[in-house]
């Protein structure tokens, strides 16, 4: 990945610890992520939890205070975690946060070249060449799109696969050939949501290490060539398309967690609290049978209308190619008991018959898990920040 958006950094000793930080509506997740020379992987040595009250940083400033207090509670009791695990209590001066789907706004970008000299071996200038024209499109393009929300910076870019004569290959160099491309999936962030992150951390007095669109840090993490990762947060479902082992596309849909708390409070006539509960009690198994039907019951609907938008979008998103089998889940949303079950239910616009699983621990290769007590349904977005960690 790399990364078009600096961020000023106030020392030049490479720092040896971060605080990973992932902003949700309904809360906010931190973990302490520890480097070592002597360490081939990222050490995660603490972690924390704090609710948000429904305020996120994509309404700008004013949500950046709203969430400040949040924040501080969740960095606060991941460092305060480390004590136990490491001997003594560590204070990342760094942070790196995810930026949300929400926030985002993500295309494919291609530059072609026809070769004078077909018969000889492409080179690195050739390939550094192709690629700074990328990045300068990726640029150019993000800043333009015809998107809501504002102005939009350019933030990262992830290779997308070089194509010799309309052949995938790996890397290029050294190879003969006449027509070369070059695609890259290039990224920009809401400017608004940006300086909300950046007044966060000076409220808190941390350093910006690096924003990562949650797109690019999960793409990063999925251990299939071609998969779907689906995230489903309180808000909505962000959806990401990963073709040739490369993120080609992504966006999102606005059925979430809260959708199908508003469903059952509509159903039930209760209020949003008792509804939640209700919710969650159904996913963690605490309902009688006869409870859990009735809850089913008034579910049903939702579900299939979460269904229908995600599939409409992936096919909107695939144009006619067939859809990769297999489908990632993450996210808090994608606990309630179902989902998984109709994204099986029909075979048809995917390459062979979907199979669905967790992102989760065996997804993270790269990390080491200290703390032993993190629940991944909900810190694997966080944990994929590992990203952002600078070279």
């Amino acid at each position: 990945m790399k990364f078009l958006r600096q961020f000023p950094q106030g020392k030049k000793q490479r720092p040896v610890a971060y605080s990973l930080v992932d902003i949700g509506r309904d809360t906010v997740k931190a973990v302490v992520a520890r480097t070592r020379p002597d360490a081939t992987e990222p050490e995660i040595i603490g972690s924390g939890v704090a609710e948000t009250g429904g305020h996120d940083i994509t309404g700008g400033r004013l949500e950046a205070a709203a969430v400040t207090a949040p924040v501080n509670a969740a960095l606060t009791q991941a460092e305060d975690s480390t004590e136990g695990i490491v001997g003594r209590k560590v204070v990342p001066d760094d942070v790196i946060f995810a930026l949300t789907g929400r926030a985002t706004v993500g295309k494919l970008f291609t530059v072609q070249q026809t070769r004078p000299k077909p018969a000889e071996p492409i080179t690195a200038k050739e390939l550094a060449n192709l690629r700074a024209r990328a990045e300068r499109l990726v640029r150019q393009g993000l800043a333009n799109l015809p998107v809501e929300g504002g102005q939009w910076q350019a933030l990262a870019v992830t290779d997308a696969g070089i194509r010799l004569n309309n052949h995938l290959v790996l890397d290029g160099l050294g190879l003969t050939g006449q027509e070369i491309s070059l695609s890259v999936f290039g990224v920009a962030g809401q400017a608004g949501a940006l300086r909300a992150l950046q007044v966060l951390a000076n409220r808190l007095d941390l350093e910006v290490a690096n924003v990562v669109a949650a797109s690019q840090a999960l793409a990063a993490i999925t251990p299939q060539a071609e998969a779907i990762i689906l995230d489903t947060g309180l808000s909505g479902t962000d959806i990401c398309l990963i073709r040739d082992n490369a993120l080609v596309a992504s966006g999102s849909t606005p059925f979430g967690g809260a959708f199908f708390t508003q469903t059952l409070a509509q159903a039930l006539g209760i209020d949003l609290r008792e509804a939640e509960k209700l919710k969650r009690s159904l996913a963690s198994g605490n309902l009688t049978e006869l409870e859990a039907d009735g809850v089913e019951a008034h579910l049903i609907g939702a579900r299939c209308r979460w269904y229908d938008a995600v599939m409409e979008f992936l096919m909107e998103l695939s144009g006619e190619k067939l859809l990769p089998r297999k489908i990632y889940l993450t996210g808090g949303g994608n606990l309630l008991p179902g989902l998984d079950k109709l994204l099986r239910t029909n075979p048809a616009p995917f390459q062979r018959a979907p199979e669905v699983a967790w992102l989760g621990a065996n997804s993270l290769p790269a990390v080491k898990d200290l703390t032993n007590t993190l629940d991944y349904h909900l810190f694997t977005l966080t944990l994929s920040l590992i990203a952002g960690l600078p070279e």
